[in-house]
């Protein structure tokens, strides 16, 4: 898979890095190197492409599996498969049955979220060549189209009580975030700034909605009320602030800054006060995870020179990798009783879901041979 492959999702790339890195301007040349660099990141963040793991071209060993007999629930992911065709996957997590198609329309999809009761997934699909929010029940494969703008619709996120999705949209003329109730289908607007807004993350008990924007300059971290109400930004740093998590309980949250020169892990308070540097190494950490149980925190490290899936104590003590190889290691997720992580490895230069326990021990291949699968996200 190649960029000009990407599901469309460039466009939607191009028009985050003018409209919520750089305003409104259309000429890219000012971001080569330094902190235009940084910028660039940041904004390829806000467009996460699953597509991107193939742009490696080193790739990995087969993995030793060790024995797995446990059943961990199931494991739903994207995959592009032998006919070419994308669809939603779903596979045991224990490897003890072969993955089946949840959906057979063969178009891109991606950034796939879980229902918090497990009944839905939601993700980004371009079925008649736009991106649009699409609802998807696991339980008899019915596809429910939630959005359909002749604009770019992307990045879904979960109200807890599984009552809304949030979701970024350029139906603006700029990236705005809406939520469309999944029963009725009304649509309602939650930002509304002439600069880009995105990546919705929805807090614990839902209260709040996290997001980032370049509304007072550079990319930060802001928290608003779920119905758009008292946005407070919670960064202030000159250098790109993103990737937003909740700890379970709501009172922290987890993210990636270049303040230093690099991408590094910080943490915070809800309010943003008591920012702390968890992570400090050369090559890049970013993209935190926190365990169900909120003591660990997964994240991908670029500490060897690629880049690897690794965890640390919340705290960032006790950081380790457990991945390792030549290849791009991504999309890590936490297994319901935090025992376990999948993630998209690449063997040979096909994009493989493996699951791992906390020591790095391979026990299984989840995705079927042949496939390029990604985005892994895990069901009880």
């Amino acid at each position: 898979m190649k960029l000009s492959k990407h599901y469309n999702w460039l466009v939607i790339f191009c028009c985050f890095l003018a409209f919520l890195l750089n305003g409104c301007k259309e000429d890219f040349t000012g971001l080569a190197g330094g902190a235009g660099e940084q910028e660039t990141m940041v904004a390829e963040s806000l467009t996460e492409n699953p597509a991107r793991a193939t742009e490696f071209s080193d790739s990995t060993p087969t993995p030793t599996i060790r024995p797995y007999n446990s059943s961990r629930g199931q494991i739903a992911y994207i995959a592009k498969t032998n006919d070419g065709k994308t669809e939603v996957m779903l596979a045991y997590a224990d490897g003890s049955a072969e993955p089946v198609a949840l959906t057979n329309d063969g178009a891109p999809k991606d950034t796939p979220v879980r229902s918090p009761n497990g009944e839905y997934v939601a993700y980004a699909g371009n079925v008649d060549n736009n991106s649009d929010i699409y609802l998807l029940r696991v339980s008899d494969r019915s596809l429910t189209r939630l959005t359909s703008s002749v604009a770019k619709d992307g990045w879904p996120s979960w109200s807890p009580d599984g009552r809304l999705v949030t979701f970024e949209s350029f139906r603006d003329g700029n990236f705005e975030i809406y939520a469309v109730d999944i029963q009725s289908g009304f649509e309602t607007r939650l930002t509304d700034n002439p600069r880009g807004d995105g990546r919705p993350t929805w807090s614990p008990d839902g209260h709040w909605i996290l997001f980032v924007s370049n509304r007072d300059g550079g990319a930060d971290i802001y928290r608003m009320d779920a119905d758009g109400s008292n946005v407070i930004r919670l960064t202030v740093e000159a250098a790109p602030d993103a990737h937003p998590s909740w700890s379970p309980d709501g009172q922290s949250i987890a993210f990636t800054s270049w303040r230093d020169g690099n991408p590094e892990i910080y943490r915070m308070r809800a309010d943003g006060s008591d920012q702390q540097r968890l992570t400090n190494n050369k090559g890049s950490d970013d993209y935190p995870f926190w365990s169900p149980d909120g003591q660990e925190i997964l994240y991908i490290s670029g500490e060897s020179g690629k880049e690897n899936v690794a965890v640390m104590d919340a705290n960032g003590a006790n950081a380790r990798v457990l991945t390792a190889g030549n290849a791009y290691n991504a999309y890590p997720v936490w297994s319901p009783d935090g025992l376990y992580v999948a993630y998209q490895g690449n063997n040979n230069g096909e994009n493989t879901i493996y699951v791992i326990d906390l020591n790095g021990n391979v026990l299984g291949r989840i995705s079927l041979v042949g496939q390029q699968a990604t985005e892994p996200i895990w069901f009880p």
